[in-house]
C-alpha cells in the first residue's frame, strides 16, 4: 500500500476525518485525482506503463500550501524577468533578410560589455545569444543561445551542422546562427542555411 503525499513538504493525503489516504500503487484513482485537484491540490499524472511499479514515474503531488508559494515565486520570477527585458534599447541589427520579416537583434545597456543581444520577433523576445564566457573570464569565439521560458533562460544546443566545435553540442558557431537556432528550432540534423554555408578556399 502506498500514502500519496506532497513531492514538496510531504503532507500525506487524508480523508474527511483526517486520516492518512492509503491506496494500491503511486498511480492514483481517477476519483482521487479529480478530488485532490477540486481541493487545491496540484497534481500531474505518471506513466501509466511503469508507473504503477516505479515510484519515481507515478503521480506527483504538490499540497495546495505549496502549490501557493510555488505560484507566488512564479510570478515575482515573472515580474522581474519583464522589467529585465523592458530596459531600454541602445543597439539594433537587422535580422530579416536572414531569419525573415521582423526578427532583430537588440541590446540593453549592461548587454555591450557581456557580448549579449535579445533575440526579437516584432517587439517580442524570443530568446538571447551570447558569446561564451570561458572559466578565465575570455570570450570564445563560440555563441550560446538560450530560450525565453517567462520566468528567464533555457540553453539552447546547437545543431550539428552550427557548432562552434565538433562534438560542442552547446556553442554556436555563429552570433546569426545562434539566432537562426531561437527563431526557427531547427532539427539536429538540419543543414545550415544558405546564408551561413561555410565557403572554399579558392586553390590558385
Amino acid at each position: 500500500m502506498y500514502i500519496p503525499q506532497c513531492g514538496t513538504c510531504g503532507a500525506a493525503v487524508t480523508d474527511d476525518q483526517g486520516r492518512e489516504r492509503t491506496v494500491a500503487g503511486t498511480l492514483l484513482p481517477a476519483e482521487l485525482r479529480q478530488q485532490l485537484a477540486a481541493d487545491g491540490w496540484q497534481v500531474k499524472e505518471g506513466d501509466p506503463r511503469r508507473g504503477a511499479s516505479d515510484a519515481m514515474l507515478g503521480d506527483r503531488l504538490h499540497c495546495p500550501a505549496c502549490t501557493a508559494a510555488l505560484a507566488t515565486r512564479q510570478a515575482i520570477a515573472e515580474r522581474r524577468h519583464s522589467e529585465a527585458l523592458a530596459l531600454p534599447r541602445v543597439a539594433a541589427r537587422d535580422l530579416s533578410a536572414k531569419l525573415g520579416p521582423g526578427w532583430l537583434l537588440a541590446q540593453r545597456v549592461d548587454d555591450v560589455q557581456a557580448a549579449r543581444w535579445l533575440v526579437t520577433h516584432e517587439g517580442t523576445v524570443h530568446g538571447m545569444v551570447n558569446r561564451y564566457r570561458r572559466c578565465d573570464g575570455s570570450l570564445s569565439g563560440g555563441w550560446e543561445a538560450h530560450l525565453n521560458v517567462g520566468t528567464g533562460w533555457q540553453r539552447l544546443d546547437a545543431v550539428s551542422a552550427a557548432q562552434h566545435r565538433p562534438n560542442s553540442s552547446f556553442l554556436w558557431s555563429g552570433r546569426d546562427l545562434a539566432a537562426w537556432g531561437i527563431a526557427h528550432r531547427p532539427r539536429h540534423d538540419a543543414p545550415r542555411p544558405a546564408w551561413a554555408e561555410r565557403t572554399q578556399p579558392t586553390v590558385v
